[in-house]
């Protein structure tokens, strides 16, 4: 299957339910606004009203009630290996009915019956599961409805060696054992059994300025602006890019 590489226009019009689940986020910096603003926006790209959607390694679940708040009439699961727990959850349980939490393993979805979900999604995610993206994809595939879609929100891309290099020692210094980069070759492989896979590419000449754009808004803005520019200009550089979403549909 050929894969889709697009740049999401920081200037195009934003949904404004993509708009109230920015707290959803949590501790991520404001220059990728624009990142989670588009991945949102792809969760609320179809009325899911009256249907059903399942966040994996959801940890806390923010984005679950999140999305659960712009869907009241949705059914909308959070699975981590452990379960959302907590004042803070109870509370969101009792103001969102449409919202659960389940512990349960991304790779093992046998308590839910063939096609019975509308989008299966996830933030900064895929990264952790790559490990096995065959298993990964036998599961979801199973689990999705025919034209569902499966969402990844904030992914690392790996082709750039600069960037590669800078994430390596992030990664040295806060001994993350399970954090990797991501290859398209491995968006190719879980792409098989969907019907398109399109991956929203993000900070070229961001990530290197992170440290600036994160301390003034203006700057964030205009660097957004300018990697759009550049990736619409030359096209090549997207698989170069820092980050990234994936939007698959079955």
């Amino acid at each position: 299957m050929k894969i889709e590489t697009t740049h999401p226009d920081p200037e195009a019009p934003v949904d404004p339910r993509a708009v109230a689940m920015l707290p959803a986020v949590g501790g991520f910096p404001p220059s990728d606004r624009g990142l989670f603003l588009a991945g949102y926006g792809e969760l609320c790209r179809v009325d899911l009203s009256g249907r059903r959607a399942l966040e994996i390694c959801g940890g806390f679940g923010k984005l679950a009630a999140g999305l659960a708040t712009a869907y009241p009439e949705a059914e909308i699961i959070g699975l981590d290996l452990y379960a959302a727990s907590g004042p803070e959850i109870e509370e969101r349980l009792r103001e969102l009915p449409g919202l659960s939490y389940v512990a349960g393993d991304a790779f093992d979805l046998s308590r839910y019956e063939d096609e019975s979900f509308d989008l299966v999604f996830g933030q900064a995610a895929l990264h952790h599961l790559a490990h096995d993206i065959d298993g990964l994809r036998r599961e979801v595939t199973r689990v999705l409805k025919p034209g569902g879609r499966f969402v990844f929100i904030f992914e690392p891309l790996g082709h750039n060696p600069l960037f590669a290099a800078i994430r390596a020692w992030r990664f040295a210094l806060a001994e993350s054992g399970d954090e990797s980069n991501l290859y398209f070759s491995q968006f190719e492989k879980l792409a098989q059994g969907f019907s398109k896979c399109e991956v929203q590419c993000f900070n070229i000449l961001g990530y290197p300025m992170k440290a600036l754009s994160d301390r003034m808004q203006s700057l964030a803005e205009l660097v957004q602006r300018i990697d759009h520019r550049l990736m619409s200009w030359f096209p090549a550089l997207k698989k170069y890019a820092a980050n990234c979403n994936l939007v698959l549909t079955k």
